[in-house]
């Protein structure tokens, strides 16, 4: 399988760089039928030859946003994360025949009498045997134990445990058909747009969704699909990554402030003709003839009975 994988790499693949290193990388790291393998950033950096996470980072999304590589799997606790080749699954390279038993066609017909049989050792008759592709799946390096099984459970290094257990009900997300409940208002808001796209996210790459709807919105990130998907036909939401990632935050929400002006928490104004709606005073005059200023005993917070 890992040569099968690298000549869909070298062959098929658009990708340049960094990223066509990577891809190189984990084609020749593949070993199951499934064009899956765990690999690690520090393994990355061997490979491509780098001490910069970020360069390992950015090639990995390039070949991400580009299709050609997919995160089954993201990384948990010692576990690696679990990279899929989608598009070399299946994938078989051409064989060319070559040594004692290669030659012209016509001579692997007939009864072998003609000049050219015999010395060369070419089979003759209508039926020339198993194919080099048959006896390569069945002989080679590649091929084993391994060879019937797919799926990130053949890789004997990091078994997997099942995420359900028997009789169990189904989870949530199983029943939304694999979106998760916090994307939903995103797919439904994009569906409702005209924005009918496929959603071919799966384990980390929806986190990355997530993480994306929280800081810049269900809202923005909806609008934003409408307006490329005005422009040009769009079959996947992956092709919307790049630009959600470089949509701006959601504001800032202000603070709650307190009212502290006049008349905060009071009661309202008595009506009082004497009343100032202010202050809350009333101005008095006792027997003496002396003027004053008193609270008012109906409106005024420290008056009995009202709150202060």
């Amino acid at each position: 399988m890992t040569l099968d994988a690298m000549d869909w790499v070298w062959k098929h693949s658009q990708s340049k760089g960094n990223t066509r290193i990577a891809l190189l990388f984990v084609a020749d790291q593949v070993r199951t039928l499934a064009a899956e393998v765990r690999l690690s950033y520090p393994e990355f950096m061997q490979a491509m030859n780098t001490t910069s996470k970020g360069s390992v980072r950015a090639a990995l999304l390039a070949a991400e946003k580009s299709g050609e590589l997919e995160i089954r799997e993201a990384a948990s606790g010692r576990r690696k994360p679990l990279y899929r080749l989608p598009m070399a699954v299946d994938y078989r390279r051409p064989v060319t025949r070559s040594g004692p038993d290669s030659g012209p066609q016509s001579v692997d017909q007939g009864s072998g009498s003609g000049p050219d049989s015999g010395p060369q050792g070419i089979p003759s008759g209508p039926d020339p045997g198993p194919q080099s592709s048959d006896l390569e799946s069945a002989s080679s390096p590649e091929s084993g134990p391994q060879s019937i099984r797919s799926g990130p459970e053949i890789d004997p290094l990091y078994p997997t445990t099942p995420s359900k257990q028997a009789g169990e009900p189904a989870t949530q997300q199983q029943d939304d058909y694999g979106i998760p409940a916090f994307a939903r208002p995103l797919v439904d808001g994009c569906t409702n747009a005209g924005v009918s796209v496929r959603w071919p996210f799966e384990g980390g790459q929806w986190l990355i969704v997530h993480a994306l709807i929280k800081k810049s919105g269900t809202t923005a990130m909806v609008e934003y699909a409408r307006k490329v998907a005005a422009r040009r036909e769009i079959e996947s939401a992956k092709y919307f990554m790049q630009g959600w990632r470089e949509l701006p935050p959601l504001p800032a929400q202000p603070k709650p402030t307190t009212n502290r002006g006049p008349g905060a928490g009071r009661t309202a104004h008595c009506g009082h003709p004497d009343c100032d709606p202010v202050t809350r005073t009333r101005e008095t005059e006792n027997a003496n003839g002396i003027r004053s200023l008193d609270r008012c005993p109906d409106c005024h917070p420290a008056s009995k009975g009202q709150a202060a």
